[in-house]
């Protein structure tokens, strides 16, 4: 069964396409549609030779078709991988390869370029039902939408992936708990002043001091466990695990 919240979750980052990469994605049609004119294709033959290995972004549904700055963004989101489909063991479904043999067939094409979106252990466990998308790559650098499958994404999982999300929201982690442990600390065990305050300079050195003890831990048990911020690991190939 297709996953719809997975999608859906990628239709709603094209709604928020700055003015900025909309302007990218126009110059970048230009330098394509040049390189492939006329006049330049013996200046780019080789690019013209694996043209054909692309859809052209002309010719496809635009609702189908996703930006890269799209797709990292919900990956870093929602702590996904967009990897080769060579990095995915297991079977594709046979509707996906119906499409592929379809839209060949449609555009004289000989599609090549495929990626899939999904979380980590889909690509480490052939087994996995975690949701998944696969897209074929067009000729300006987007990606087009072929297929969907597996089970529907936890709707905590933002939520829950947030601290590990970039360097930003780790720091914002951080400073919101340990501004919960200092509020949280009696008085007493932060001074033997007995005239001190609840709110005090005492507790305001507490947090500093707590702050810089949880980042130092915090980055520490990143490094030991080998574990990736979702900025740094959206587009990394997970190492097998016995």
């Amino acid at each position: 069964m297709a996953d719809k919240t997975l999608q859906q979750a990628l239709e709603n980052e094209r709604k928020e396409l700055s003015q900025q990469d909309a302007l990218l994605q126009e110059a970048q049609r230009i330098l394509f549609k040049s390189r492939l004119s006329d006049k330049n294709i013996l200046d780019n033959l080789k690019f013209y030779n694996t043209s054909f290995e692309f859809l052209d972004d002309d010719e496809i549904e635009k609702q189908k078709t996703f930006i890269p700055a799209q797709i990292k963004s919900l990956c870093k989101k929602l702590r996904l991988r967009f990897l080769s489909s060579q990095s995915y063991k297991g079977e594709i479904p046979y509707e996906a390869i119906l499409k592929i043999k379809d839209l060949n067939t449609a555009y004289r094409k000989d599609l090549k370029h495929f990626k899939i979106i999904s979380t980590k252990d889909f690509f480490t466990s052939p087994q996995s039902d975690a949701p998944a998308l696969l897209f074929a790559q067009t000729l300006y650098g987007n990606y087009y939408l072929l297929h969907s499958w597996g089970k529907p994404l936890s709707k905590w999982r933002s939520t829950k992936f947030f601290s590990i999300r970039n360097f930003e929201s780790l720091f914002i982690c951080l400073f919101l708990f340990t501004l919960t442990e200092s509020l949280l600390m009696p008085t007493h065990l932060l001074t033997t002043d007995v005239k001190a305050g609840y709110f005090s300079m005492y507790r305001m050195a507490c947090i500093f001091h707590l702050l810089i003890f949880n980042t130092a831990f915090t980055i520490f048990g990143l490094f030991s466990s080998r574990l990736h911020l979702s900025e740094q690991s959206w587009d990394m190939v997970p190492r097998k695990t016995n």
